[in-house]
């Protein structure tokens, strides 16, 4: 962690230019939460974030940039609509599907969706550190919500199957229902059989009956799904739901997320922040490793997570963008080789031939007699040499 902090600080210096007089202010600490508007649609954050988010950092996608940035991967961003003119999101965004009143999905009134889309696949801003997880990637939107900004398990199902239907090779769902519904699973499955990774968060609400676990959440809960858990600063586990129903972990505080207007930033967190950073990395992956499977995907994944900072039998790891694409076999590391035990068997000594040692030693002696000789001669020599 030490020295991805040093480079996010470097890289946050690269980042850094003049900033306009008039405009959001600056600031370097968190911005406001994204509020949750009961009438009026989300308005612009007064502050504009320059720093590199603590959980970009955390990630840390920069070090996977150099082999790809998700080019030619779609992310369906399966929620509240994403907004055109967002922050770090201009030119990435389709005009999508409303798939409960019909029309385009590229505006949004609450700003989840588009909070969402920027971690995936926000592109880098000047000013600012906040970015996406896969910055060429392409957004597509499918609001999924009503006008009372309701949503259901068949709303949801529908916005699966519409994101599927147009190409998407990965359909981030933003959010979950308790209901175990038929429709839903069927429009999960014919989308993983279409060639998308289906990435959704687990549940990370209070509802439940106190002392438990709270209630399944799907699709997250289907078997053909990445379900995503968040962590904090220190490790923990940010949700209450058991080890065993979460894949993957990843950042679900310390984001940042540009506002539905301009270049302005609000604090974001929860498990679909952290199915978003999920979601950019499956990007990554599947921009570098274009012929994987969905399975080959999630297996990549999974295999290649970092092991979770809090011990615990079945804990899950939390996603490594760079080690899932960059690794070339990453099952290996798991494999179990199985090798017969064998005795082992040396090959027999041969003894010295006497014959040769005879040979050695004669050698010596007779260059042992030359250099006598020679040192006998020389001396005589001198000797001569003194007396005349």
């Amino acid at each position: 962690m030490g020295v991805r902090r040093l480079v996010s600080v470097v890289a946050a210096a690269s980042l850094a230019v003049t900033l306009p007089l008039a405009g959001p202010a600056v600031a370097a600490e968190d911005p406001p939460s994204l509020p949750s508007p009961s009438g009026s649609c989300v308005g612009a954050s007064a502050v504009l974030y320059t720093a590199i988010p603590w959980a970009t950092a955390r990630v840390f996608p920069m070090t996977a940039w150099s082999l790809g940035r998700g080019e030619g991967v779609t992310i369906a961003i399966v929620d509240s609509g994403v907004s055109r003119t967002a922050s770090g999101l201009t030119g990435a965004v389709a005009a999508g599907s409303d798939v409960v009143a019909g029309g385009r999905a590229d505006s949004d009134c609450l700003g989840r969706g588009t909070a969402l889309a920027a971690i995936a696949a926000g592109r880098p801003v000047t000013s600012t550190g906040v970015l996406g997880i896969a910055p060429a990637a392409g957004i597509l939107p499918i609001r999924i919500i009503d006008e009372q900004r309701r949503m259901t398990a068949g709303s949801l199902a529908a916005g699966v199957r519409e994101a599927s239907q147009r190409g998407a090779d990965v359909i981030l769902v933003g959010t979950g229902v308790t209901e175990n519904a038929g429709v839903l699973r069927s429009a999960v499955r014919t989308a993983v059989a279409n060639g998308a990774v289906v990435v959704a968060p687990v549940n990370d609400s209070d509802d439940g009956v106190a002392g438990a676990p709270p209630p399944k959440w799907y699709p997250a809960a289907y078997p053909e799904v990445l379900a995503v858990g968040g962590i904090d600063q220190s490790g923990t586990r940010t949700e209450a739901v058991p080890a065993g129903d979460v894949d993957l972990l990843a950042p679900s505080v310390g984001a940042v997320a540009p506002g539905p207007v301009g270049v302005n930033h609000y604090s974001v967190g929860g498990s679909a922040v952290a199915a978003a950073h999920v979601a950019g990395a499956v990007a990554l992956v599947r921009g570098y490793h274009p012929a994987l499977t969905p399975a080959d995907v999630v297996d990549r994944l999974l295999a290649t997570a970092e092991p979770s900072p809090v011990p615990g039998e079945g804990m899950p790891g939390v996603v490594d963008p760079y080690a899932a694409v960059s690794t070339l076999a990453p099952q290996a590391a798991t494999e179990r080789v199985d090798v017969a035990a064998r005795p082992v068997v040396l090959p027999p000594v041969t003894p010295p031939d006497p014959a040769v040692a005879r040979s050695a030693l004669a050698a010596l002696g007779i260059v042992a007699i030359v250099a006598v000789a020679g040192i006998l001669l020389w001396i005589g020599r001198t000797r001569r040499r003194v007396s005349a």
